[in-house]
């Protein structure tokens, strides 16, 4: 039995040798990137190691794969995503993100709802990646019954940054779920449109601490003086990762109105509340020319 061990971790060892290799051979030629330039046995080899009985081997083949961008590898990718280990379907999520192939939004789509986070994550990302041809399947999948599935659709849609998003998105502000109420606030200070300003206000009195600061977070990406009165509020939250989201997010639209409100965050028990507040301070100062702490 040792002998038999000892040939399968050298067969082993060999093929991530070889895979090496071929990713040595591709950068020497500077084709990496474009398939035209791609020798077809090295893309025919790789996918062939999407189905090696060494779960190490399919997770360098994916990953090349990726790097290759080639297309001929979509399909292989996407039957990859139903791999029985996590580590294979997060490299071929990633992959597919890389080659950014409309196929793909089905199948990573469906990757949401998979059952480790790190791969839905990924699956996410590469969404994310893939753009445009996403929004509308990833807004449709912000009414899907699984939390985590809505969760990573609006993670997808504000690296995205459609504004055919935005109403949707706002619409989620609402859901019963905090981390989906939570990803969706940070999704719409990323996509930045102002019409999420006044429910990004009204989630400032959220029950949950973490949508109120990624709340104040987004309302300080999008820059609109409609929230500052709002956020000066928000620097008395009982939750001090509030308090010095809402000062970052003073600093952020710099309206002079916040100054005594951050003078007083100076005394603030917290010490990233302070830091935020002398952060955004400096800012104000930086604009008027005044130093009035």
């Amino acid at each position: 039995m040792k002998n038999i061990n000892t040939k399968f971790a050298a067969l082993n060892l060999v093929k991530a040798s070889m895979i090496v290799l071929l990713i040595l051979s591709c950068i020497s030629s500077a084709g990496c990137g474009k398939t035209d330039e791609v020798d077809t046995d090295k893309v025919g080899t790789l996918i062939q190691w999407l189905k090696d009985e060494d779960k190490s081997v399919r997770v360098l083949a994916a990953e090349e794969l990726g790097e290759i961008k080639d297309t001929r590898a979509v399909e292989p990718l996407i039957a990859a995503l139903r791999d029985n280990d996590r580590s294979v379907r997060s490299s071929a999520a990633e992959a597919l993100g890389e080659i950014k192939d409309a196929r793909a939004v089905g199948p990573l789509i469906a990757e949401l709802k998979d059952n480790n986070i790190s791969v839905q994550h990924d699956a996410a990302v590469a969404l994310g990646e893939i753009g445009e041809p996403a929004v509308e399947p990833l807004i449709a999948a912000l009414k899907d019954n699984n939390s985590s599935v809505r969760q990573r659709a609006a993670d997808a849609l504000g690296k995205i940054k459609d504004a055919r998003a935005v109403e949707s998105l706002i619409a989620e502000l609402k859901d019963v779920d905090s981390g989906a109420r939570d990803h969706a606030a940070r999704a719409l200070g990323e996509i930045k449109d102002a019409r999420a300003v006044e429910p990004l206000i009204a989630e400032l009195n959220d029950v949950d601490g973490a949508v109120r600061r990624d709340a104040a977070g987004a309302l300080g990406e999008i820059k609109d003086v409609r929230a500052v009165e709002s956020l000066i509020a928000a620097l008395k939250d009982n939750n001090s990762t509030v308090r010095w989201s809402a000062a970052e997010a003073l600093g952020k639209i710099k309206d002079s109105r916040a100054v005594g409100p951050l003078i007083d965050a100076l005394e603030d028990d917290d010490n990233g509340v302070r830091r935020e507040a002398i952060k955004a301070l400096e800012v104000l100062e930086e604009i008027d020319g005044n130093q009035r702490w």
